[in-house]
């Protein structure tokens, strides 16, 4: 693909930060992960999936909660001069010290995990790929000690790949109510 112009337009709407809503899943559960077009021949064509994530059967995306305003997807450049990657950081703030918010911790601390968010231009994005699963990076919680503290988890997930996380056009196939992480 050749190289374009990056342009900016004055007066569009950049907001940032990421809807309260996401979706999780093992990558075990996946049957077939979608993968971008081999030969994109547009800037859309690089950074997007388009294809639809098949899971196994009875398996699906299980949808996650984060506090308003405090979730975000990041990524950053890493690697030798003529190695370069992006790692993927996907942080947010679950609120909440339950019985039910601990266990998501206990069981996804080593699990190998893909997850979908929508950011607040309508956008889903991907972290973790089929050779590189998002990974539980560090987590941050607790009761709080006063009624003006959080009490809840600040968790990050990894991953890593050749580009930025893609954008999503496909649907999330969401597994039948299980409760809520």
């Amino acid at each position: 693909m050749d190289l374009f112009d990056i342009q900016h337009q004055s007066g569009q709407d950049n907001t940032a930060g990421l809807m309260t809503e996401f979706y999780f899943a093992k990558l075990d559960d996946i049957d077939t992960f979608p993968t971008p077009i081999a030969d994109p021949t547009t800037p859309e064509e690089k950074m997007t999936i388009s294809e639809d994530f098949v899971m196994k059967d009875g398996k699906g995306f299980h949808k996650g909660y984060m506090t308003w305003g405090r979730g975000g997807v990041s990524w950053s450049l890493q690697g030798p001069m003529d190695g370069k990657s992006f790692t993927h950081n996907f942080e947010f703030y679950k609120p909440g010290a339950d019985k039910e918010s601990l266990a998501f911790l206990s069981l996804a601390k080593n699990e190998n995990l893909v997850f979908i968010v929508k950011d607040k231009d309508g956008n889903f994005r991907v972290v973790g790929s089929e050779g590189i699963p998002a990974k539980m990076d560090s987590v941050d919680g607790g009761t709080g000690q006063s009624g003006e503290d959080d009490k809840g988890d600040t968790i990050t997930f990894v991953s890593e790949g050749a580009n930025p996380p893609y954008f999503y056009e496909g649907s999330v196939p969401v597994a039948a109510a299980s409760g809520s992480a």
